[in-house]
């Protein structure tokens, strides 16, 4: 049993490896993009900021105050 666990266990580290060599072989490849892509890319960003907007800001606030009280409580106890 523990021959066959191994073989399954170095044919499964192949296939990662060979998996792991393609998807980095595709993220250095930037033959096919173009500017279009990236017109298209930051106007759907962009659009998701405005649709998201009020949440956006209202979560940063809320994160800023967070930050704002627990350095007041950590200071006010040093």
């Amino acid at each position: 049993m523990n021959n066959i666990s191994r073989k399954i266990g170095n044919g499964l580290n192949k296939i990662s490896v060979t998996l792991w060599n393609r998807f980095m072989k595709f993220k250095d490849d930037i033959s096919g993009l173009g500017t279009v892509e990236v017109v298209l890319l930051v106007a759907v960003l962009v659009a998701l900021a405005l649709l998201f907007k009020t949440f956006i800001t209202r979560y940063a606030n809320n994160m800023i105050d967070n930050i704002e009280s627990k350095t007041e409580e950590a200071l006010a106890d040093w």
